[in-house]
Formats: structure tokens, C-alpha cells, sequence
């Protein structure tokens, strides 16, 4: 039985194939694909790039003309109250 000696797919190679399916049915138009990760997933994707500043919570990448937009997951405010409304 023959071994397969190719080397797993990173995570760019991955968002290039995907790119270039994305190209493949949408030909003709602006293509942009929104991520929105918790903390993380966002962080693997952020350390593959040198050049974007890491405080940031949002990015944006171009691969072949499909632009990938990762933001960070926000936790969801906590609503406080103080009071109450009875007698209004």
C-alpha cells in the first residue's frame, strides 16, 4: 500500500482553495466572507500574518480577489439595573 507523503493542508492553503472556489461560482462579483471567531480560533488565524498589528480585534486579507474578514467574537454585555420602574 502506497503512503500519502503530502503534508496536511495549513490554514492559508485551506482559505486559497477556498478562494478559488468562491471564484468559481461567483465569476462576476465583489466577493468578501465574514468571520466572526472567538478568541482562539481568531488568534491561529492572526499568527499567521506578521504584518497586522495584534491589538486589533478585526482584519481583513485578500486572497485572489475574495477578501476574508476576521473579526473577534465580542462577549455580550451584561445588562446592570439599578432600581426599579414601579410608580412610573
Amino acid at each position: 500500500m502506497e503512503k500519502n507523503t503530502e503534508a496536511p493542508l495549513g490554514e492559508l492553503e485551506k482559505l486559497a482553495l477556498l478562494s478559488d472556489a468562491i471564484n468559481d461560482l461567483f465569476p462576476t462579483y465583489d466577493r468578501m466572507m465574514v468571520f466572526e471567531l472567538e478568541k482562539p480560533d481568531y488568534d491561529k488565524i492572526i499568527n499567521h500574518f506578521r504584518e497586522i498589528d495584534r491589538h486589533h480585534q478585526q482584519f481583513l486579507i485578500d486572497i485572489s480577489g475574495v477578501e476574508f474578514y476576521f473579526m473577534l467574537k465580542k462577549e455580550p454585555e451584561k445588562v446592570v439595573t439599578t432600581g426599579t420602574t414601579e410608580g412610573m
